[in-house]
């Protein structure tokens, strides 16, 4: 009878283990065919192991223009640079500037700029680099395309920004960009991984959901969130190379013109930024500190992704743990020009050596409050995020952002507003014409 008990016993333990087994299997086959995308056909693109990067590695800051157009000439000067001469340390790396190089304008334009530099910013380095054009004219120039040749070919160019650097870190900025506070490693890196920001947020726009759909033609797989939402972004140099080679592998094609014409036509819209940080939230995902902003719930939005892609609670950033340190100029709702002679005055109060022209002015780590924002083109007018309980977090993170400014001016760091006012006069040598901030009964305006 003991013995029918056991051989019973063991045969329904047996069945039991043979189910758990076939539902284990069911589970690994679906969750395969989930992630079947990411393992074909650049495999070994997750494969890469990588040293950490120490976070006083060289920086490029890098910008994309055209010298010939002189809007771009005037935010480069008006916009970038004369904000960059100020709160980007000299320390950090070169600037390299790409123009075009069939441009007899261009090229002229790249003497008179390197000329002029060398003269006033001798502690700085720019380069400048030029790039021709695809070989073939339709990769830029194609029906029912809502932008300009040249606009499309920023857009080209975005793809090969590892190309004129061996930096290991890129700072991807636009040339209506301008810097709004002193960029620190802190702004820059959580250890050895570069912090990025994005946004769920401004997915309603129809613009963001066909940067989605196109960016999901390029990879294969869906965007993570907008990343076309800060600057500068920061990206290691081997991610812009590792995420072309992916693309060429996944159309199957050595010929980049052939894979970008497959990704970008018609009147489809494409964000380089959030098809490479999409790329490198798959591949790259623990070279870098995620802080993403979600306004949907989390686990519905997660649905589109496989199980081992999905944004984390660790991943998201309701505050921001740094201020932002640059703004979109011609797209912010509110003008925020004010906050450079704000960030100004603030970092040398902190650097117990107040200025003169600060002196009538009284600045607060409130005032730049807005700087919390993750995306300061989408701010509220009149508003910040940092309300009620928040307030004192971003107190505390700006008084130490400050903090360190102000130790690194004493160190030797130069923040001097000479050189803003420097730039403004080498753009009048070429005939750009800067606004300038003035106050005016204490109250920071620009003109």
């Amino acid at each position: 009878m003991f013995l029918k008990i056991v051989r019973f016993e063991w045969r329904q333990g047996f069945k039991l283990i043979a189910l758990i087994c076939i539902i284990l299997s069911i589970k690994i086959v679906y969750e395969s065919e989930e992630t079947e995308y990411f393992d074909n056909p650049a495999k070994e693109s997750r494969n890469h192991k990588y040293k950490s990067t120490p976070s006083n590695s060289s920086i490029t800051l890098f910008v994309r223009m055209a010298g010939k157009l002189k809007q771009h000439r005037t935010r480069f000067y008006c916009d970038l640079y004369r904000t960059a001469v100020l709160f980007w340390p000299a320390s950090f790396g070169k600037t390299v500037v790409v123009l075009d190089e069939e441009s007899e304008q261009d090229h002229i334009f790249a003497k008179t700029l390197t000329s002029q530099i060398s003269q006033h910013f001798a502690d700085r380095k720019l380069e400048v680099a030029f790039e021709s054009l695809p070989k073939d004219p339709s990769v830029l120039n194609f029906n029912g395309s809502r932008f300009s040749t040249g606009y499309n070919r920023q857009l080209w160019s975005s793809f090969l920004i590892d190309l004129y650097t061996n930096d290991a870190v890129v700072a991807w900025i636009d040339n209506d960009v301008a810097f709004l506070t002193p960029v620190t490693e802190a702004t820059i890196f959580n250890g050895p991984r570069i912090r990025i920001l994005g946004s769920q947020c401004s997915t309603q726009f129809g613009w963001v959901q066909n940067w989605a759909r196109v960016t999901e033609i390029a990879l294969g797989f869906p965007m993570v969130v907008d990343f076309m939402t800060y600057f500068p972004v920061y990206i290691f140099r081997d991610t812009f190379t590792h995420c072309r080679e992916y693309i060429l592998k996944r159309f199957n094609t050595s010929n980049f013109e052939e894979a970008f014409q497959k990704i970008y036509h018609g009147d489809n819209l494409i964000s380089p930024v959030s098809v490479v940080i999409s790329y490198a939230w798959v591949f790259e995902r623990d070279r870098y500190d995620w802080n993403l902003k979600i306004c949907s719930e989390l686990q519905s939005y997660n649905r589109r992704f496989p199980v081992s892609h999905k944004i984390t609670l660790q991943d998201t950033e309701d505050i921001l743990s740094q201020p932002q340190t640059a703004f979109h100029v011609p797209y912010a709702k509110e003008p925020l020009s004010p906050n450079i002679l704000i960030s100004y005055c603030l970092s040398h109060k902190a650097a117990g050596n107040p200025q003169p022209m600060c002196a009538n002015h009284s600045v607060s780590l409130a005032d730049n409050f807005v700087l919390f924002y993750h995306d300061l083109q989408r701010i509220t007018p009149g508003e910040t995020p940092c309300t009620g309980n928040k307030k004192n977090h971003c107190l505390k993170v700006l008084g130490r952002h400050y903090k360190h400014v102000g130790l690194d001016i004493r160190k030797g760091r130069k923040i001097e507003w000479k050189d803003f006012d420097t730039v403004k006069t080498i753009a009048n040598e070429i005939g750009i014409t800067c606004s300038k901030l003035v106050m005016n009964e204490g109250k920071i305006e620009r003109h």
